[in-house]
């Protein structure tokens, strides 16, 4: 039988109080990560390349044993920065970075669909963009679709929403499939982080043109009740 190896990932870079050491690391034949300081500040982006470069993981540590993640990043980034370190804003104090191939869309929706309850309720927060605003509230969800939600804000001027209007809200499963949509659409980057569960996203950020100002989309899944399972 043959077994194809597959090298673990290997550090990026690390920035240190003198400066910043960097290389060029190749985390697999399919991914490469890379630092390059940003000027004038003391700032650092982190740039992916290669095939699994619309599907990865980011993850940071700082002493290179336990490895947080950052974010799963969907999206075409091309030659964009993914990530943007800014060593004095940092509120934990991370020194190194890698990146390894994220598991596929399709197979975290499958998962959530076994586990999906007959009923459940989730606190939604969706802002279109920084222009458009966008909505909050409780979402009731019973059978795969909608049922009523309740205590919707604006969420621009948090003033309550009498009669929410209810396609402006999603299920869980709807939220996989706005990720999806938003690849599809060749959105550069959609950045997610998953419920403590890991069941579903609990914060999704959709940066359609990374280099542009205020465009993105974010979608909040909090709360989360099991009703009826």
């Amino acid at each position: 039988m043959n077994t194809r190896f597959s090298p673990p990932p290997i550090i990026l870079a690390m920035i240190l109080p003198l400066g910043v050491i960097c290389t060029r690391a190749e985390i697999t034949r399919e991914l490469t990560l890379r630092i390059e300081q940003v000027s004038p500040v003391p700032a650092f982006s982190l740039f992916v390349s290669g095939q699994q470069a619309t599907n990865f993981i980011l993850e940071s540590s700082v002493d290179f044993k336990a490895w947080q993640m950052l974010y799963q990043s969907f999206g075409w980034p091309g030659g964009n920065s993914v990530y943007v370190i800014v060593p004095a804003m940092e509120s934990q104090p991370y020194a190194f970075w890698r990146a390894v191939p994220g598991e596929s869309l399709q197979a975290q929706k499958q998962r959530w669909l076994e586990k999906e309850p007959a009923e459940y309720t989730f606190r939604l927060r969706h802002m279109f963009s920084f222009w458009e605003g966008g909505v909050r509230g409780t979402v009731r969800v019973r059978n795969g679709s909608i049922a009523e939600v309740t205590d919707a804000v604006d969420d621009r001027t948090n003033q309550p929403i009498a009669q929410p209007d209810l396609s402006r809200f999603l299920t869980i499963t709807q939220l996989f499939e706005e990720i999806g949509r938003e690849f599809a659409a060749g959105s550069e980057q959609v950045q997610v982080r998953y419920h403590s569960s890991g069941l579903f996203p609990a914060r999704v950020v959709i940066d359609r043109i990374i280099r542009a100002a205020d465009d993105e989309s974010v979608i909040e899944a909090s709360d989360f009740v099991s009703v009826k399972p």
